[in-house]
């Protein structure tokens, strides 16, 4: 399994290098507002009320890298709890994803949920293009701003978690269940299972 994994990850960055992508090469990313705009904008909540009510029917954005260097992509599976006596959320990556290489390379990373009107732009912009080739808060016309522990989200989130890495897992093909196997797993890739411990809970300021 870890040399099927292996295999995977360097078939896709030797599929990288033979496009042609290249970080120099990446459609440009509007500077995140700095982390003073997080703090007026958004009022931090406790963790041990809220971790419980993270994940719900529905989609969310999740955010990896800097604010030099940064990534989001919608996300529909997750789960939260408690690891090693440390409240948790887990979310699921595909290695084919852009968005793979920076949860790879940067252990913070910030989860996002939003309101109705904006479903359009999660499930078109975020879900439905890549960062490889589009400029995502451009398209969609969100405002990217840095949060607490040097990561990246937007203001018009309702609601913002902040996570450190503590778990990195390949779901192996074996564990998805047999009728989505073909579906999820068919192409060899796999989904990484990154466990991350929730540093803060944070919500819209009421008039924001």
């Amino acid at each position: 399994m870890r040399f099927k994994v292996l295999l995977s990850a360097l078939l896709l960055a030797f599929g990288a290098l033979a496009s042609g992508e290249s970080r120099a090469a990446l459609p440009p990313r509007l500077r995140p507002l700095p982390l003073a705009e997080f703090y007026r904008n958004f009022e931090e909540v406790s963790v041990k009320k809220d971790r419980g009510a993270l994940f719900s029917p529905g989609v969310y954005l999740g955010t990896a890298g800097t604010p030099a260097r940064y990534n989001s992509l919608t996300l529909g599976w997750g789960a939260s709890g408690v690891l090693w006596s440390k409240p948790v959320a887990i979310v699921y990556i595909r290695e084919n994803r852009f968005s793979y290489r920076y949860f790879e390379e940067n252990p913070v990373f910030v989860l996002s949920w939003y309101g109705r009107e904006h479903m359009p732009s999660l499930y078109k912009v975020f879900g439905g293009t890549s960062g490889r080739d589009t400029d995502k808060e451009k398209l969609s016309g969100f405002t990217p701003v840095e949060t607490p522990d040097g990561g990246v989200t937007y203001l018009q989130a309702e609601k913002v978690v902040i996570c450190r890495r503590v778990l990195r897992t390949a779901v192996p093909e074996s564990a998805v269940p047999g009728p989505l196997r073909a579906r999820l797993a068919g192409d060899g890739f796999v989904h990484i299972q990154y466990t991350g411990e929730v540093l803060s809970v944070w919500r819209r300021k009421a008039g924001k």
